[in-house]
């Protein structure tokens, strides 16, 4: 199993990885708006996947969000929300917000 390089990553919209092992040059995410989550997204998959794991993944039809979700990765934007709101920075923290924010719409949707 083959860690990752970070410098082997290229691209700003179109995120691709250049694998040393073979030389194959990969499609890794898209990130339509580059600013914000690019960063933390490689770093999260340089730290908790191997190449083969990622690319094993995405090329069985996962998407490339969902594959570092499986391990806890959460996106600049949500940590952010759920800091300024009071929750726990997790999926679990997360998955609470969503629970709350539709009992509050089914409150008011009865009211």
């Amino acid at each position: 199993m083959s860690k990752f390089v970070k410098d082997n990553f290229h691209g700003s919209e179109y995120v691709n990885y250049l694998n040393p092992a073979d030389g194959s040059n990969k499609f890794v995410a898209r990130f339509k708006y580059v600013r914000g989550n690019k960063g933390s997204f490689i770093t999260f998959l340089v730290k908790n996947f191997t190449v083969e794991e990622y690319f094993g993944r995405l090329e069985a039809g996962e998407t490339p969000c969902g594959i570092l979700q499986s391990k806890g990765y959460i996106q600049a934007h949500i940590k952010k929300m759920l800091k300024q709101k009071g929750y726990e920075i997790s999926q679990a923290g997360f998955d609470r917000l969503v629970q709350d924010q539709v009992a509050a719409r089914n409150r008011l949707a009865t009211a």
